[in-house]
Order: structure tokens, then sequence, then C-alpha cells
């Protein structure tokens, strides 16, 4: 049996894996309910580009790591369950911008999405036109 497509990336990420040998990457990659990547945006295009249903999320430097009620280490097959934190623009609380939830995965189903409509990647070679 082939293994499932790859479904999410989320790239352009501050992402705290927790593991002391990597603790930082910028990008995770999610087939069925595991990580299939957990490392650099650019290597995620890569896996990620003539994935037709793929669905890619620029992050724009948000934090992204596993979830407080069930830490974890972000590592290429571990379980896919993280939140990335964004700022809620709006200052909803006396002003100062607060940290919203604007994705979490769990098992490598969505739960949460407040990300904004992900743009697909270009064709190879398409980069930067």
């Amino acid at each position: 049996m082939p293994p499932e497509p790859i479904s999410l990336a989320v790239v352009n990420a501050r992402v705290w894996t927790g593991d002391p040998r990597r603790p930082w990457a910028d990008a995770v990659v999610v087939r069925g309910d595991r990580l299939a990547f957990v490392g650099s945006a650019a290597e995620a295009g890569k896996l990620v580009r003539g994935v037709p249903d793929a669905r890619v999320v620029d992050a724009g430097g948000q934090f992204l790591a596993p979830p407080a009620d069930a830490p974890g280490v972000l590592r290429t097959g571990e379980p896919a369950d993280f939140v990335l934190v964004g700022r809620d623009p709006t200052g909803a609380n006396g002003g100062t911008a607060e940290a919203r939830v604007v994705l979490a995965v769990h098992r490598g189903r969505v739960v949460v999405d407040a990300s904004p409509v992900a743009h697909p990647l270009p064709p190879a070679g398409d980069a930067g036109r």
C-alpha cells in the first residue's frame, strides 16, 4: 500500500521542536497522522511541490510548537500535534496585541483554523518571478 499523501505544510514559521539536537526549524510537513518532515522551508517546499491536494500555510514568522496540554517533540515520524500561535492585531485587551491560536493540529487533523488562505507553491523554476 502506498504511503498517504502529504496533506499539510506550514512554512516560514518559528518552530520550537523540543528536540535538544535541533531545537529550532522553520517548517513542518504532515502526512497522515505523523510529521513527514521538520526542517527548512525550502526543503518542505520541495516535498510539497507537485502534491495537488496539499495545503501550504505561510506562517509569516509566527510561533509553532507542541501543544501545552500534550507536550512532545516535533520531529519526523512523531505524531502531528502542534499549534501555530500568532498575535491578535486588534489589541482587544487594552490596546496590546494578544497571542491567539491560528492553527491547531491533532494527530494530523486540523482542529482550529484561523489561518489566512494558503497560496499554492509556484511550479519548479518559477521561484522569484
